[in-house]
C-alpha cells in the first residue's frame, strides 16, 4: 500500500479575550496546467487525491492546451506542466525536468451525421486522411461509401441512454459477431456492480450474454449476432443502446472539418497517426494547420468547411452541435452523455491487421502494447501492428512534467502521479473512458515520478 506523508501541521495560535488556542490543517498544494486530453481524467483524480491525502493538487479548466501547458511550466507558472507531446528544445525550461506518462487514450474520430439515423461510421486510415486532407468533401464520397461497405452498418437508434453515465459502442468483427463495449462512469459503476451487462435479441426476444458488473468501467460483451434481430444493450435492466442493421444514406452535403485551433498535443498524436499510419505528406506539430499537407494556405483554402476550435471541449461541444461535422478529441469527450444525446458519436476505425475497432481502453491498451518508451519516459508508437487485430489505432499518452528539485511542492506532484499509476488509473481509468498504463510502461511511469523531488 502506497504510504503519504502527513502534510497537517497543528498550528498554536495566540488569541485573546475568551478563545482558547486551536489547531488548524494545513495542506501542500501543487497547480498544473496544460493538454486538455486529460481533462476529464484530471478532474476526478485530483478530487480524489485530495480527498484521500488532505493535499491540494489542481489542474485548470479548461488546461490551455499542450503547448500553452509547457509554456506555463518553462515560465515557472506552475508546479507541473500537462502535455501529449514532446517538449522541444525551444519550450524547455532552464531548469532540471522530467517527463511523467500516467494514462492513456484514445482520440475518438467524432462525429454527427443526422441523416445516418444512429449509424456508426466505418472509416479506413485512407478515407481519414482524404476527409482531413480536404480531398474528401462530401459525405457520399465513394470512399466513405467503400469503407461503409465492408461492415453490416449497425445503428443506435437510442440517442439517450434510460442510465445516464453509462454508454455503448458497437464494432462488428466479422459477417455475424460484434464487439459491444459498455462505459460506466465511476458513480455509475459504483452504485452498478453485481448487477449485470445484457445483450438482448428484442426479435428473439431471449438474452443473447449476460456479464456481471464488478471492478471494471468498460466491460465487453463479443457475440453472435443476426443481421435480421435488432438488440438492445441493457445496464441493470436498462437500455443504454438499441442496434439494428439499417440501409446506409450518405447524404450529399458537404464535410465540416473540425480541428484544434490552439497548440495541440490530441492534434500533434492524431497527425502522428495520419503521418505514420497513412500519408508521410503529413507533418507531426502541435499545431493542425501545420500538420496538414499544405499548412495553413490550404486550410485556409477550404473556407467554412474547415472549421478551428481551441480545446477538446470546444471541439465536441461544436460538433456535438452541428450535423454534418467530423473532428478529433479523446473519447469521454465524445460518449458524454448532453453530447451524445444530441447525435454526436465516434467511429470505428480500421488497424494496420485490417479490423475495424472502436475507441475503447481496451483497444487503446493493445496498441500501446506495441509501443516502446525511452530513457527520459517518452513513449514512441508503432503504427505497423499487422498482426493486432484488437488495437484501436490514434492514441495518445499524456505526461505530466515535473521538476527534479527538492521542494513541499515537488514531493506532492511525485506523489500525486505516483498515486495515479499505482492506485486511481488502474481502478477508474477505463470507467473515465481512459486506459491505465500497465507492465514495463507503468514501472517506467513510475521511475519518472520517483526522479520528481530527487535531486
Amino acid at each position: 500500500m502506497q504510504t503519504f506523508r502527513k502534510p497537517f501541521v497543528a498550528l498554536a495560535l495566540a488569541v485573546v479575550g475568551s478563545l482558547a488556542a486551536c489547531t488548524v490543517a494545513v495542506a501542500e498544494s501543487a497547480s498544473g496546467s496544460g493538454a486538455t486530453f486529460p481533462q476529464n481524467f484530471l478532474a476526478s483524480a485530483t478530487v480524489a487525491y485530495n480527498a484521500a491525502t488532505g493535499d491540494n493538487v489542481t489542474y485548470a479548466n479548461p488546461g490551455g492546451g499542450s503547448s500553452k501547458g509547457k509554456a506555463a511550466f518553462k515560465a515557472g507558472l506552475t508546479d507541473f506542466g500537462g502535455t501529449d507531446s514532446s517538449v522541444t528544445s525551444a519550450q524547455a525550461g532552464s531548469f532540471d525536468w522530467i517527463y511523467v506518462p500516467y494514462v492513456a487514450g484514445p482520440i475518438a474520430i467524432a462525429y454527427r451525421l443526422d441523416e445516418l439515423k444512429g449509424q456508426t461510421l466505418s472509416l479506413s486510415p485512407a478515407t481519414i486522411n482524404g476527409i482531413f486532407g480536404g480531398t474528401i468533401r462530401k459525405w457520399n464520397d465513394p470512399s466513405i461509401a467503400n469503407d461503409m461497405k465492408t461492415n453490416p452498418a449497425w445503428a443506435n437508434s437510442k440517442k439517450k441512454s434510460d442510465l445516464k453515465g453509462a454508454s455503448s459502442i458497437w464494432a462488428t468483427t466479422g459477417p455475424s459477431s460484434a464487439l459491444i463495449t459498455v462505459t460506466l462512469i465511476p458513480s455509475v459503476l459504483k452504485a452498478s456492480k453485481g448487477k449485470s451487462v445484457e445483450l438482448y435479441d428484442n426479435t428473439a426476444k431471449k438474452s443473447v450474454k449476460s456479464v456481471t458488473i464488478a471492478a471494471k468501467g468498460q466491460i465487453a460483451i463479443s457475440a453472435a449476432v443476426k443481421s435480421t434481430s435488432d438488440y438492445s444493450v441493457k445496464v441493470a435492466g436498462k437500455k443504454v443502446g438499441k442496434y439494428a442493421v439499417s440501409a446506409v444514406n450518405l447524404p450529399n452535403k458537404p464535410i465540416i472539418v473540425v480541428y484544434r485551433s490552439d497548440g495541440s498535443g490530441t492534434t500533434n498524436n492524431f497527425c502522428n497517426f495520419m503521418k505514420n499510419g497513412t500519408n508521410s505528406d503529413w507533418v507531426i506539430n502541435d499545431a493542425f494547420t501545420s500538420c496538414v499537407p499544405g499548412g495553413s494556405a490550404k486550410v485556409a483554402s477550404f473556407g467554412s468547411t474547415f472549421q478551428g476550435q481551441s480545446g477538446s471541449a470546444n471541439l465536441s461541444n461544436y460538433v456535438a452541435e452541428n450535423s454534418g461535422t467530423i473532428g478529433y478529441a479523446e473519447a469521454s469527450f465524445v460518449t458524454d452523455a448532453t453530447r451524445a444525446a444530441k447525435g454526436m458519436q465516434s467511429a470505428n476505425v480500421k488497424n494496420a491487421a485490417g479490423k475495424f475497432v472502436g475507441p475503447t481502453a481496451a483497444g487503446s491498451s493493445a496498441f500501446i502494447a506495441g509501443a516502446s518508451i525511452d530513457a527520459i519516459g517518452f513513449v514512441t508508437f508503432n503504427f505497423k501492428q499487422t498482426t493486432n487485430s484488437t488495437a484501436y489505432p490514434i492514441v495518445a499518452v499524456t505526461y505530466g512534467l515535473g521538476k527534479t528539485a527538492k521542494s513541499a511542492k515537488n514531493a506532492v506532484v511525485s506523489e500525486f502521479f505516483t498515486w495515479v499509476l499505482n492506485t486511481y488509473a488502474p481502478a477508474s481509468a477505463d470507467a473515465l473512458g481512459y486506459a491505465p498504463l500497465t507492465g514495463a510502461m507503468k514501472d517506467a511511469g513510475l521511475a519518472q515520478a520517483k526522479k520528481v523531488n530527487s535531486k
